[in-house]
């Protein structure tokens, strides 16, 4: 459902902060019923992250503990270092050895599950977690779980995960899902739309900022722009459209993306509405077809990137960062270009609407965002261990360093008590990679951020000390700071005070519940019969775009129809149907719980 961005989205989402603001338990067995019901006594306690228990050790008491960490979105691998480091020391007196599947390369999660032992903490995938709940590898966390400073915020969200894991009782918890909040399941907090087009506010304004109504008008804009500036700075070709194969899965990515402009997100060979209806791909109506037809109109008129069918990731990053593509869709796309003083050059890139559309746009991600922690030892020494570590990440205390980062370093209270501000030296310690002082732990500051790479609880998540965002992003006093002649303009334009602002006044975008649950795999039958369609959807897709004429566009869009139902494409979209019934089914629990 969304882009394969693994090391380089882990850096565009850093950069996009930066820029817009900155104890013996029970084992899981094959069932229910191979679960003991074996019990720990311990307990974990509040903000520091110790026992409840009056004689337990105080943290300078505790013995000096490495826990191994598997995580498998890290890009880091070894001992944390840092300011993290330092924290985690202080309080528990425990190191973090991480383990990157990423860095170590192979097959590494296999050969670790053979050994049956991932790691004393896990951060997998949902499928992962449930094969892991399954051959016994993570451990019943139940009485733990409750015990933890943030557990009655999330309980909804822990129930929902933890029943959708099958062989686990009702009532058991194994994972903590990532990145939920406890805002609510239809609450979008940011204030630019995931997916929406985008364009460089002073070339759109240049060429009059004109009223777009539909994606044609789109291209018109374009070529405009395209005229006028036909190289970047460096004289460069420059161009309205880039395009890239290389994270292509069994259908076009730079296609599934705009599907969500009108209100359909691409899932393997169906398209979801944002009411929870399901057509096929390949429907003549749908919006996967209309976005090809869009590039294809874009290319007829000269104004896609001629590199696009050929270009890997790598080469369209340094385009982006050199203002050679003029459309951009993602949030996090903004991050190669936006800066503050771009913004006020004019020169910061901005959503430009169109009449016709409505942004599927999924909420914020309450209920988790596919990924889980998990407790990987039975040692009960570890496990208590591993439990005050999980307290603190997803206590206030511990998010307002995940997110926010080091305060008197990076940030501080706000003058007007407001919530907090980032300091001068926090402005760009992340994109920087500013020194740290030695008495926060020394090192790299981007170096010393949490390298398991992944968090409990999301930074749009509310701070119940100040009401605001843990994330500095929409901090009141950094929201005010991000204002720019750019957005001012924007404003003044569109009457309205940010895209999120304007497409909902003007009911261009529908927030659909982001629900995580765990949906069912492909068997080895419906596996073959993806991969073997998905080529095919692939090939004809690009064939569709560079089309010499609108008959060899409908021609490759008719014949691949026909391929298809020769490779069992119906069993396919059937079985797809009711794989994201699950996913349409939580959402309509979720709105009726909200």
């Amino acid at each position: 459902m969304g882009f394969k961005k693994q090391l380089s989205f882990t850096i565009v989402v850093m950069l996009v902060l930066a820029m817009f603001a900155t104890g013996c338990t029970k084992k899981a067995g094959n069932n229910a019923n191979d679960v003991s019901s074996n019990k720990t006594d311990s307990k974990v306690e509040g903000n520091n992250g110790s026992s409840s228990n009056d004689d337990t050790a105080t943290p300078s008491e505790l013995e000096p503990m490495v826990l191994e960490v598997y995580s498998q979105p890290a890009n880091f691998q070894g001992e944390q270092p840092g300011w993290t480091a330092k924290i985690l020391k202080e309080k528990f007196n425990v190191t973090l050895n991480i383990i990157a599947p990423q860095v170590a390369g192979g097959d590494i999660f296999a050969a670790r599950s053979a050994s049956g032992f991932l790691g004393d903490i896990v951060v997998l995938d949902n499928a992962d977690i449930q094969a892991s709940v399954k051959s016994g590898l993570i451990y019943d966390i139940t009485e733990e779980m409750k015990q933890l400073t943030s557990f009655k915020d999330y309980k909804t969200q822990l129930d929902l995960y933890n029943s959708s894991l099958d062989g686990v009782e009702e009532g058991a918890y194994y994972a903590w899902p990532t990145e939920m909040t406890n805002t609510s399941p239809t609450t979008f907090t940011p204030t630019i739309p995931g997916v929406a087009p985008t364009l460089p506010w002073d070339y759109y304004a240049e060429v009059g900022s004109p009223e777009m109504n539909n994606l044609s008008d789109l291209v018109k804009t374009l070529r405009a722009m395209q005229d006028l500036h036909p190289t970047n700075a460096n004289g460069d070709s420059s161009y309205g459209i880039t395009l890239w194969p290389d994270w292509d899965g069994t259908s076009i990515e730079n296609v599934n993306q705009l599907t969500k402009w009108y209100g359909q997100e691409v899932n393997g060979s169906i398209l979801l509405d944002v009411s929870g209806k399901m057509v096929p791909l390949t429907d003549d109506n749908g919006a996967y077809h209309k976005i090809l037809q869009f590039y294809f109109e874009a290319n007829q008129a000269g104004v896609v990137d001629p590199d696009s069918g050929t270009q890997n990731w790598d080469s369209v990053n340094n385009k982006f960062n050199s203002k050679r593509a003029f459309l951009i869709w993602n949030d996090w796309q903004q991050g190669f270009w936006n800066t503050t003083e771009r913004g006020n050059g004019r020169e910061n890139y901005i959503m430009a609407p169109m009449n016709d559309m409505n942004i599927y746009q999924p909420s914020d991600s309450f209920f988790g965002s596919g990924r889980a922690f998990a407790i990987g030892t039975d040692d009960p020494a570890k496990k208590e261990r591993a439990m005050m570590v999980f307290d603190w990440m997803s206590s206030p205390e511990g998010l307002e360093c995940i997110h926010g980062g080091i305060k008197g370093f990076s940030y501080e209270d706000a003058p007007d008590g407001n919530g907090y501000v980032r300091t001068p030296e926090g402005e760009y310690a992340l994109m920087d990679n500013s020194p740290v002082p030695e008495e926060f732990g020394g090192g790299l500051y981007a170096d010393g951020m949490l390298q398991i790479n992944q968090w409990m609880v999301a930074g749009i998540a509310t701070n119940p000390k100040n009401n605001t965002t843990y994330g500095t992003t929409y901090w009141p006093a950094e929201v005010e700071k991000a204002k720019t002649k750019t957005t001012n303009e924007w404003a003044e334009r569109f009457d309205a005070e940010n895209p999120v602002d304007y497409l909902l006044k003007n009911n261009k975008m529908t927030v659909v519940p982001f629900v995580n649950v765990n949906l069912k795999p492909d068997p080895t039958d419906i596996a073959l019969i993806r991969s073997n369609c998905g080529q095919l959807v692939k090939d004809a897709s690009w064939k569709m775009i560079f089309a010499n004429d609108q008959a060899e566009f409908d021609s490759i869009w008719n014949n691949l129809k026909e391929e298809l139902d020769g490779f069992d494409w119906s069993t396919l979209v059937e079985f797809d149907t009711d794989k994201y019934q699950v996913l349409v089914d939580e959402r309509a629990k979720a709105l009726a719980s909200n």
